[in-house]
């Protein structure tokens, strides 16, 4: 959004932004995947209604209420929290949302008590973390508090929702086809790969190679899936390097938003208000990346997860933040 600095990120087009041996490439004759439909370079749905689109949809009008620049109204919570919750909307959705990069609980989130759900946070991230968050953020809003903070804890929770909703759909489309095009929406919003709708639009600002690996990533799953075709999909190792490069860029393009932000907070530094807010999106944000940084490279995942624990703006040392990200995640 306009109002909001999403400054450019150096290198974030660098020589490394090129597919990984062995990722799919649309169309390319030597990536090692069997020809398939995605070799048009376009996503073909499996159902031609894809009520995801709504939701980013959503996405989209809660962002000019509250990301147009300045600190939004009471009245422009008041109005995004109605299309938050707009029935079958984001707020369903949230409330049940799982992480599939952690393993699956004795049952589903949306089925357990606050106890169960508290106790797996991990894997019911939706109800456990986003959703207390985004809850707080609405209600504060509402009341006058904090505006330009809790317009920074409304997107940012949103965007986290994307991205996990982006991986979990790729992921649950081994047993349901049609996930791979609520994954396709998630991130695109429903458009093609010249789209700019939620989260393709921050990625897409910020770096269109990157987003073009993301494509790519989406085009996977979907190559995958047509390859692999029965209800029930087969190719568990196919379905696994699918969802792997994508999220390997969506990861890079979730990095890159982080490092813009903090270069946001830089250049905000003599407005505390907004620096709080800044701040807050780069909090958030980057412990959505603390997990894969840790797998990576474990000290400096840690050393992420110690700098971001920092509550204030003042206090905080950015060339850590920066340091650790663009160190375990770089460009795909």
């Amino acid at each position: 959004p306009a109002g909001w600095l999403l400054p450019p990120v150096p290198g974030a087009d660098g020589s490394s932004c090129v597919p990984a041996a062995g990722d799919y490439s649309p169309g390319a004759a030597d990536d090692g995947w069997a020809a398939c439909v995605s070799d048009d370079g376009q996503y073909h749905r499996f159902d031609p209604n894809i009520s995801t689109r709504a939701r980013v949809a959503a996405f989209e009008t809660i962002a000019g209420l509250l990301l147009a620049g300045d600190a939004p109204s009471a009245k422009a919570f008041e109005d995004a929290r109605v299309a938050y919750a707009q029935d079958q909307g984001l707020e369903s959705r949230v409330s049940r949302r799982e992480d599939e990069h952690y393993p699956k609980a004795a049952g589903a989130c949306a089925d357990m008590t606050e106890e169960e759900v508290a106790a797996n946070a991990d894997r019911c991230v939706g109800p456990a973390r986003i959703r207390p968050l985004l809850n707080r953020a609405f209600a504060d809003g509402q009341l006058g508090r904090d505006p330009l903070v809790n317009a920074a804890r409304v997107e940012a929770g949103l965007l986290w929702f994307l991205y996990v909703s982006a991986h979990k759909e790729a992921t649950s489309c081994a047993t349901a086809k049609k996930d791979c095009d609520s994954s396709y929406a998630y991130y695109t919003g429903g458009e093609g790969p010249d789209g700019d709708l939620g989260l393709s639009h921050y990625i897409r600002a910020l770096s269109a190679v990157v987003h073009d690996r993301v494509w790519d990533g989406i085009l996977a799953v979907r190559c995958w899936r047509d390859l692999d075709g029965a209800d029930a999909a087969a190719d568990a190792d196919m379905q696994r390097k699918a969802v792997a490069q994508l999220d390997r860029a969506l990861l890079r393009g979730m990095a890159l938003i982080v490092l813009s932000r903090v270069e946001a907070l830089r250049d905000a530094t003599c407005d505390t208000t907004r620096a709080a807010a800044y701040w807050t999106s780069v909090r958030i944000l980057g412990n959505v990346l603390v997990r894969e940084a840790k797998v990576r490279d474990a000290a400096k995942g840690a050393a992420l997860e110690a700098a971001l624990a920092i509550e204030t703006p003042a206090d905080a040392d950015l060339d850590a933040v920066r340091s650790a990200v663009e160190a375990v995640f770089p460009c795909p």
